[in-house]
């Protein structure tokens, strides 16, 4: 499997990525759920970006590189780890990457619940990259949904 690198993601920046940052933001802490997840990399995601790379003991750029998206993804700073059966916020982050891989085919599918359709989506990815097929998203799933473009 080739290595991927994490995109580096700032104020300026637009795509499915920043939705994607935004919903993890989201899911992270109560407080954060009021960020728009509109793709939109402003000055509100990146005051956000900021706080999260406080709390975690990062430093505080509001840039996101290696170091934030691996905070992020790691499952442990805190529930980044989704699965069939989950919903919430970082269940769309997932939803947003697969989409953007079109793994998932209609954004109506990013609704927050890890069902059937995001298992399946899910699995179809992690097997055409060359990750282990087991319908979770954590820690190599998430860097390799991250950091490949999509299509």
């Amino acid at each position: 499997m080739t290595e991927q690198a994490w995109p580096v993601l700032r104020q300026g920046n637009t795509g499915p990525d920043v939705t994607a940052l935004q919903y993890l933001l989201r899911g992270a802490r109560d407080q954060w759920r009021t960020l728009a997840a509109d793709g939109v990399f402003g000055p509100a995601t990146d005051s956000v970006v900021r706080g999260f790379q406080d709390v975690t003991g990062l430093t505080i750029d509001g840039v996101v590189g290696p170091a934030t998206w691996q905070r992020l993804t790691d499952g442990t700073t805190f529930g980044s780890t989704v699965r069939k059966g989950d919903q919430g916020e970082v269940v769309k982050a997932a939803q947003t990457e697969l989409l953007k891989h079109r793994d998932l085919k209609s954004s109506t599918q990013v609704d927050g619940i890890f069902g059937a359709d995001t298992d399946t989506a899910t699995r179809r990815f992690q097997d055409r990259v060359g990750l282990v097929v087991d319908g979770v998203v954590g820690p190599d799933t998430w860097r390799q949904l991250i950091s490949r473009t999509g299509g």
